[in-house]
């Protein structure tokens, strides 16, 4: 009788060990699919960022600007002018640049946990200096995720 309860014992054991290992084959691919949708939603949460961002200069729209910009922004242009955040919303405002158009015509990001680079080529339309000027760029876009969406924290851009 002992040996009989001792082998049940035993069976039971190794029926659990295996629906255990099981269960953790499956948790294991449930994560997995997890954080591959995960990075999913970030890379379109970024895209609307990215697109926000690009609206809300040309809107001259400071609630969006305060919301996407990082207080430690660092903000490069082609000619080597340096702008804050703070700095970039007072010049759209007091008219020093006005953004009219502008269109990615091709972007590449990068994503690695809380931070992504963003590469973008784009043609610009902006009244500076008294005239209206069109140029294309190439922009480097650094943003991190912050409070639960993505912040703009250094931009530098060269003419192409």
């Amino acid at each position: 009788m002992k040996l009989l309860n001792c082998i049940w014992k035993t069976k039971n054991l190794l029926i659990y060990t295996i629906n255990m290992k099981k269960y953790l084959f499956l948790l294991f691919f449930m994560l997995l699919n997890v954080s591959v949708f995960a990075h999913k939603a970030d890379t379109s949460r970024l895209n609307i960022a990215i697109k926000d961002f690009d609206k809300a200069l040309v809107a001259k729209d400071s609630v969006a600007l305060k919301r996407l910009l990082n207080v430690e922004l660092d903000y490069g242009h082609s000619n080597g002018w340096m702008q804050t955040k703070t700095s970039l919303i007072n010049d759209l405002y007091n008219g020093k640049i006005t953004y009219n158009k502008i269109n990615i015509t091709s972007q590449k990001i990068t994503l690695f946990r809380k931070i992504a680079t963003v590469r973008i080529s784009a043609d610009f339309e902006a009244y500076l200096e008294n005239k209206t000027t069109q140029f294309k760029l190439n922009v480097l876009q650094v943003w991190v995720w912050k409070h639960k969406q993505w912040q703009l924290l250094a931009r530098q851009s060269v003419r192409i």
